[in-house]
């Protein structure tokens, strides 16, 4: 609970400033602003050629605020220490390059001179890229949402020189208008009615304090012994009732895809048996697909959907999208055989490749929502435009199918329409006139069409940030996509990144770096580069069965707990005990649009662990589901990639172990079996020709003694006591690994 003085201080800036920032204005509100937003004449702020200090920097998002009148500072002691010296508040600004939001904050306020007059006498200005600085970023979000219980970008922080914030908001326009007061006022407030008032900088001092203590104690839950036995019920017992049972997905608009949800509602369908947890997840995947958050003309996944059927979406895109939506999908393939499900991972990693992929092998972050300042409209249709590039045959089968109106009149108004193919097949069939097949075919031919029309059009920016994390969950998808589609070519991308990563993303003691642009690689990496890349090497040895990778995700686990793991505690902290400290000090483990650090760090744990018989790694696992056990006593939904961890860590984690001689065709038999099969608590070994036997078993010792069975290729199923009998058809092997829940 808030202490008085918080509270006070909260209730001061409200009566002054009103609630300015706390929720994202409405389109409408913006669109009306920016109709009447008046051209300023512009000065630099800092340096050279009209730049600011930002142009020394690498990021896209920072680079995109260099020419802004504003003296920005990037994160740095310099910008701290000159706030300390001049005695001013810092004004705090994080973003990132593909946020709508950001480029309207930018255009509206930090390119006008009205606003860098304010900041530039008043304040010391700091300009962060949320992608490259995710831990400043959490830290102050994680202040955001305790004290206001708002959460989004961009991020507005305004505090005092030692970092401790007593204003904080989201966007907020440049000027005030009829129930909302604008940045210019809310500055200048600050300034003239407290900064400057010894009294009242000493309050607000104070409750920045406060605000960073109420922060740290709320997120800081006293550390745990057990782990509860029935979180997993309410945890689905939660879900469930977000569930939308008309539209699927969870809550209401807007709607995300949570991706963290989908996969651990599989892992409990295959322990329970219950189907209607497998239904959430298909009714979902399919409305997901259908809709208008899924790019039909260039594939991939839009962020979100701005309503609850899946429809309108706000339309950047994210790599870490792409990579969680594949592992999805590729999980409801295995569990169900259904062809779309894997013909939508095939879409997706084109996209990925097509859009995503730097030369360098690794992948780039994001792809802008915007093209020349609005909104969709690289995405968007009218119908007069899609009359002109299809046929009359092709142009009512798509409209159809969209369920879009094609009167005269409609035609007329030339309004622009999101693709979202909501109709059902036989509908269209009765509609058209065409059979099943030829409507099949012609919205085929009509994408390709419009495809071509697409690429006439001035594409969105990309964010070509290379981060490790993200790549880390790229690498994973990549792997497992190829094992599960038997497609060498997403095996040989993954390897790419990942090869990449390690030779380029390292520094000279072996430690990782978050971020690489312009062949630099900078800012130490977070307990997320180090979690999500050890996943992806793990994922990529099972599919190459290259040890190399297995040593570099347990040369990583070992960093992990050199760097961030708690010893008095548990868990993992989000920021290496040397590195830079910030005001609150996180121990990631709620799921947000990203697995939590610290679930995927302690899964990881388990599947080394048991891989290598590795005792400290599982024990080390245990201690940190432990640690986070009080939490999973509030509401656990919250915590489903812990929770998942924590099922496989509980229960049997597998190693099905397939030996052969090389060239033999039952080997490729057996180990396909695995591939394929939805198998999440399996880990796989393939011993081929008998140089391999000795390699493994240094590193894999339950691998010891195992040979094929009269020279024919043989799979052991083993779990960490013992190894069932040897199995030589794919059926056996099959039923055994669907058995093993």
């Amino acid at each position: 609970m808030m202490n008085r003085g918080v509270v006070a201080l909260a209730a001061l800036l409200t009566s002054i400033v009103g609630a300015a920032g706390c929720s994202q204005p409405d389109a409408a509100t913006v669109e009306a602003e920016e109709e009447t937003m008046t051209a300023e004449t512009v000065s630099p702020g800092d340096s050279s050629g009209g730049l600011n200090r930002l142009q020394y920097e690498t990021s896209p998002y920072l680079l995109m605020h260099a020419d802004n009148p504003i003296d920005w500072y990037p994160w740095s002691a310099e910008a701290f220490e000159a706030a300390r010296n001049q005695n001013k508040p810092i004004f705090l600004s994080i973003g990132y390059a593909s946020c709508h939001w950001c480029h309207v904050m930018e255009e509206d306020s930090f390119s006008q001179q009205s606003v860098a007059d304010v900041l530039n006498e008043s304040y010391i200005a700091i300009k962060v890229d949320k992608e490259e600085r995710p831990d400043v970023d959490q830290a102050y979000m994680a202040i955001s949402q305790v004290i206001t219980g708002q959460a989004g970008w961009p991020l507005t922080v305004v505090m005092t020189p030692e970092g401790e914030p007593f204003y904080i908001a989201t966007y907020i326009p440049r000027e005030s208008s009829a129930g909302q007061v604008g940045l210019l006022e809310i500055l200048r407030t600050i300034i003239d009615k407290y900064w400057s008032i010894e009294y009242n900088e000493g309050e607000l001092r104070h409750s920045g304090q406060s605000f960073v203590k109420v922060t740290q104690s709320v997120i800081t839950p006293e550390a745990g012994e057990t782990f509860p036995e029935d979180a997993h019920v309410r945890a689905i017992q939660e879900l469930t009732a977000l569930y939308d049972t008309t539209n699927g997905g969870f809550g209401a608009a807007p709607k995300f895809p949570v991706p963290s949800y989908l996969l651990y509602l599989m892992r409990e369908y295959r322990t329970s048996g219950e189907q209607a947890l497998l239904d959430m997840v298909l009714t979902t995947l399919d409305r997901m697909r259908a809709g208008g958050v899924y790019d039909h003309v260039g594939a991939g996944f839009h962020r979100y959907s701005v309503d609850a059927t899946w429809s309108i979406p706000h339309f950047e895109k994210m790599l870490y999208d792409q990579a969680l939506l594949t592992e999805v999908y590729l999980d409801a393939y295995a569990l169900t055989g259904r062809d779309e499900y894997a013909d939508t991972v095939s879409d997706i990693l084109r996209y990925v490749a097509s859009t995503l992929a730097s030369p360098a092998g690794a992948f780039y972050g994001a792809q802008d929502a915007d093209t020349d300042g609005v909104e969709g409209v690289y995405y968007v249709w009218s119908l007069s435009e899609m009359a002109e590039v299809l046929t009359d045959e092709e142009f009512r089968v798509l409209t159809a199918a969209a369920e879009l109106p094609t009167t005269d009149g409609a035609l007329r108004e030339d309004a622009h329409y999101v693709l979202s193919f909501t109709a059902e097949t036989g509908d269209i069939v009765s509609q058209t006139g065409f059979t099943a097949s030829e409507v099949s075919a012609m919205l085929a031919s009509s994408l390709d069409k419009l495809w071509e029309r697409r690429q006439t059009r001035v594409s969105p920016a990309i964010d070509d940030k290379i981060s490790t994390d993200w790549n880390g969950l790229a690498i994973a998808a990549l792997a497992r996509a190829g094992r599960v589609l038997d497609d060498e070519n997403l095996i040989a991308s993954a390897s790419r990144a990942a090869d990449f990563i390690w030779d380029s993303m390292r520094s000279e003691d072996g430690t990782l770096f978050h971020t690489y642009r312009d062949g630099v690689a900078s800012v130490d990496g977070l307990l997320e580069d180090y979690a999500f890349f050890s996943r992806g090497l793990l994922e990529l040895y099972q599919a190459t069965q290259d040890l190399k990778y297995l040593e570099r995700a347990l040369e990583l686990a070992h960093a992990t707990e050199e760097l961030f793991w708690d010893a008095k505690d548990g868990g993992f902290f989000q920021v290496a005990t040397q590195a830079e400290q910030l005001v609150v000090r996180l121990k990631p483990v709620h799921d947000g649009a990203l697995p939590s650090g610290n679930a995927v760090a302690a899964e990881n744990l388990v599947r080394l662990g048991v891989l290598t018989s590795n005792n400290e790694l599982l024990e080390m696992a245990r201690k940190t589901f432990v640690a986070f056990g009080p939490l999973m006593e509030t509401t656990p939904s919250q915590y489903t990639s812990l929770l998942g961890g924590h099922r496989l860590f509980t229960g049997n984690a597998y190693v099905a172990i397939v030996v052969g001689n090389t060239g033999d065709e039952r080997l490729k038999i057996l180990r396909d079996a695995v591939d394929t099969a939805y198998a999440p608590a399996t880990l796989l070994v393939v011993l081929e020709g008998d140089t391999a036997h000795e390699e493994v078993s240094r590193v894999i010792p339950a691998a010891v003694g195992h040979t094929t069975l009269d020279g024919q290729a043989v799979a052991y199923v083993c779990d960490r006591q013992m190894c069932a009998l040897p199995i030589t058809e794919a059926a056996a092997l099959t039923e055994m690994l669907a058995v093993h829940r």
